[in-house]
């Protein structure tokens, strides 16, 4: 077999893995808040699409093809999904394209050289591109950054096949001048209508364009003879700038609103070598895995061994690399949140790291590099197990909470969905019949008084409040909402869906504000329960248990302590319980100033499947950081860790 035809092999099976990566799991999570954005604006009219994504942080173009898609393919998340999958392939073979032709070896010390040298690092590359856990990551996300990283390659392939295309035209005959000219114009036709889409896919794609003319201007400096003459220039400096010009013309309707997004926001910016090193770590092995120095070194060797032996060869690459690095740190867009920004930039990372072993003529550094190359593989597949498997890096759930809240069924359900863009992915799984609130509307912090408002006017609606928390530290950072939620309900679960809480609330007809039973029972050397209010005692399976509990201090807490109900049968098992700081860890013991009365709602869920028959509700304060060590209750019967509050009926 030629050696020609087994690289031909070889690619295949490299598409081959990069598809099963693409596809293993793809529709085994659940879209996020982004994601159900995707998924709700696609579905408008293609006028509804372009009106929604003017006031949005993102072009059109992504969802308008997402529209088209959806009709072919259907709405699952599979589906939905698939168009980035498929964006994330192409970019694979589009990774070989460029770094074959990015190839050129100086020395040829044998036929076999120099054919392994047309097509090695493209092969190299395209494999590292087909494993990479961030391009793989957002491969499976139905968002636009998989199509972002095509066009980025893809523009890029398309400028190297104008620039040779240019360059045949000042070295033939006239014969064959109009046969190249029309080659040239049909490439930089293409180059122009793939930039445009660039820039209607991403705001971030003019770092792309900014590469490209640094690398044309790199491209006619190298090529000028000295002394100057005006016929050196020619063409490529006569045609770039109708296509650059082509290409702004073609966005002029959308640059006001590329404009507006500009806003003037403080700047944050980490240390340079900080934002160096977690950018490494991400462009070489992802954002699922803990960053290690050892292997960060073993790239940063294998970039400095590339950068030596390509030398003007990965100007490319380099500036593809550089430049958007630049452009983030210059913004100050350099948290973890905008590295999905790189995939502009991860492909042409990889070359990088394979002109290491392809450009070298030296066996002893080419065995070196090629063992750093190897070890690489490990590190990014490692990330892929826990993106595919650790919770830990899971996308927020909210098909589960959605699916919990259907299958409690309760008949007098509320949503608050706390940053109201959360609408999108919550209501994908869940059919919003007006019993789903996204809050605070607008895009300013919430004003106190319309938020107290709006929520009194929900709970008068409402038995019982679901409440999912998430971006509330922008969108609501005085926790205006769960402050609410806390002073005027029950809480009685609180869990996390990734990176999204979830909670349940029990809401009374009317908040207790009397406490009922006095015990004044001391809780340790400084902490006092004057009494409790407790709600119904008879409930049923699925119901809350109300509890509001008035404490107090006589002396500053410098210990964080929770509260614990437990409900225990009648042989005292444990069926059920709550653990949480005050007022929904509102009220941390910490901040209790001494005389004060703290009023402290918690709510107990009762099993959907537990028996009827008669339970004991038991309550205690334990150490934060020693949940092991309660505190002493003294009662007029001796010491106790748990003081018993009332016997719950369970019935059918």
């Amino acid at each position: 077999m030629e050696i020609g035809a087994r690289w031909r092999w070889l690619l295949v099976v490299i598409l081959l893995l990069a598809f099963g990566l693409r596809v293993h799991n793809l529709e085994v999570q659940s879209f996020w808040n982004d994601e159900g954005n995707s998924a709700r604006l696609s579905e408008r009219s293609i006028p509804l699409i372009i009106e929604g994504t003017a006031s949005d942080i993102h072009p059109p173009l992504y969802y308008l093809l997402l529209n088209q898609w959806r009709k072919l393919v259907g709405d699952s998340e599979f589906s939905l999904r698939s168009l980035s999958l498929f964006a994330g392939l192409l970019t694979v073979p589009l990774t070989f394209v460029l770094g074959k032709k990015l190839e050129h070896r100086v020395t040829q010390r044998s036929r076999r050289v120099s054919q392994r040298g047309s097509w090695f690092l493209g092969l190299i590359a395209a494999a590292l591109l087909a494993i990479n856990p961030g391009m793989v990551y957002y491969s499976q996300e139905a968002r636009m950054y998989a199509l972002l990283g095509l066009w980025a390659v893809l523009s890029t392939v398309l400028l190297l096949r104008w620039l040779s295309a240019v360059s045949g035209q000042l070295s033939v005959n006239s014969k064959q001048y109009s046969a190249i000219s029309k080659s040239s114009f049909v490439w930089g036709g293409a180059y122009v209508l793939c930039a445009v889409a660039g820039l209607y896919t991403h705001y971030f794609f003019p770092g792309v364009l900014l590469v490209h003319n640094l690398f044309v201007l790199f491209k006619i400096i190298q090529s000028l003879p000295k002394p100057l003459t005006i016929n050196n220039l020619q063409l490529t400096i006569k045609q770039w700038p109708f296509l650059m010009l082509a290409t702004f013309l073609l966005y002029v309707p959308w640059l006001p609103i590329f404009l507006d997004q500009f806003g003037s926001d403080s700047i944050n910016r980490p240390g340079i070598w900080e934002f160096v090193t977690a950018v490494s770590h991400f462009l070489t092995f992802g954002a699922t895995i803990e960053l290690e120095t050892s292997l960060l070194w073993l790239v940063a060797g294998l970039l400095g061994l590339g950068l030596v032996y390509g030398r003007s060869k990965l100007i490319l690459p380099v500036l593809s690399v550089i430049i958007p690095l630049g452009m983030m740190f210059a913004t100050g867009t350099t948290g973890a949140e905008y590295f999905k920004f790189l995939v502009v930039a991860v492909p042409f990372w990889l070359i990088w790291l394979g002109a290491a072993f392809s450009e070298t003529n030296q066996r002893g550094l080419q065995l070196l590099a090629g063992v750093c190359l190897l070890v690489l593989p490990w590190g990014m597949v490692q990330s892929l197990q826990n993106m595919y498997s650790d919770p830990a890096y899971a996308r927020a759930d909210y098909r589960a909470m959605a699916n919990r809240i259907l299958a409690e069924a309760h008949p007098n359900a509320g949503v608050i969905l706390d940053a109201a863009n959360q609408w999108e992915a919550f209501t994908y799984y869940y059919p919003d019949e007006g019993n789903v609130y996204p809050l605070p509307q607008g895009r300013s912090h919430p004003n106190p008084d319309e938020i107290d408002a709006t929520l009194s006017d929900i709970a008068a609606q409402h038995d019982r409040l679901y409440a999912i928390f998430w971006g509330e530290a922008q969108r609501d950072p005085e926790r205006l909402i769960e402050r609410w939620l806390d002073a005027h309900a029950f809480k009685a679960t609180d869990e996390w869906y990734g990176d999204v809480r979830f909670v349940t609330y029990a809401v009374p007809s009317a908040p207790a504000v009397e406490m009922e039973t006095a015990v004044s029972l001391p809780f340790g050397d400084n902490i006092a329960l004057n009494g409790y209010t407790l709600g119904e005692t008879i409930l049923r399976p699925g119901d809350i248990v109300e509890v509001t509990l008035f404490w107090q201090t006589a002396v500053p807490l410098q210990t964080r302590y929770k509260v614990f109900l437990h409900l225990l049968d009648e042989n005292g098992n444990l069926v059920s319980q709550r653990d949480s700081e005050p007022g929904g860890g509102l009220a941390l013991t910490t901040t209790w100033q001494p005389g004060e009365v703290i009023l402290d709602n918690h709510g107990l869920l009762i099993p959907s499947d537990l028996p009827p028959g008669s339970y004991q509700l038991q309550l205690g304060l334990y150490d934060l950081a020693n949940p092991a060590n309660r505190l002493p209750i003294a009662t007029p019967d001796g010491i106790i860790d748990a003081y018993w509050l009332t016997t719950v009926i369970v019935v059918e």
